[in-house]
């Protein structure tokens, strides 16, 4: 564990040295405006999954960690302003309902995704239910990536505006 938090700190500190060259977008998706650093966490376990996000984030100027564990994401959820957390429903196991309720309730907000296979309404409103923001189906599809991960930015940062977040640390 030790390992995993001490590789979040020194990829948190290239995503500082990063922060001036990376590209931003403002609360509502387009170019201009107030403008945030967009860090999405990703737990997946498929490669498919994980090359996919890779490519949407670079062509968006998101900066994406890969973890492998949910120990790693809540770590790099409590060490930084993280925006959205993809997280794969199969890594998680059967507790994924936890899972996404203790991501979601960390102190800083965060949007927290679940990839299943398996995705409709009632799996949707569980997600809810334990905290999450939205569901997204495998196979993933580029622009449905893109679509969900920009509206919970959009969300996280208008979220960030309210009194109870306003005082919170940033990266």
């Amino acid at each position: 564990m030790w390992q995993a938090i001490q590789s979040l700190l020194s990829n948190g500190s290239s995503v500082v040295r990063r922060r001036s060259r990376a590209s931003t977008f403002s609360a509502n998706g387009n170019g201009g405006g107030s403008t945030a650093q967009v860090i999405v966490v990703g737990l997946l376990a498929d490669n498919h999954d994980r090359h996919l996000l890779a490519n949407v984030s670079s062509g968006n100027g998101w900066v994406v960690h890969f973890v492998d564990s949910l120990a790693a994401t809540l770590a790099a959820a409590a060490s930084f302003r993280v925006p959205v957390i993809l997280c794969d429903r199969d890594l998680l196991g059967a507790d994924w309902r936890e899972a996404v309720s203790r991501l979601a309730s960390s102190s800083l907000p965060t949007c927290v995704i679940l990839v299943s296979r398996a995705a409709d309404g009632c799996l949707w409103e569980e997600v809810i239910r334990s905290g999450g923001y939205e569901v997204l189906s495998r196979p993933l599809r580029p622009e449905e990536v893109i679509r969900v991960i920009k509206l919970a930015w959009s969300f996280w940062n208008s979220m960030l505006k309210m009194p109870a977040y306003s005082g919170k640390r940033s990266v």
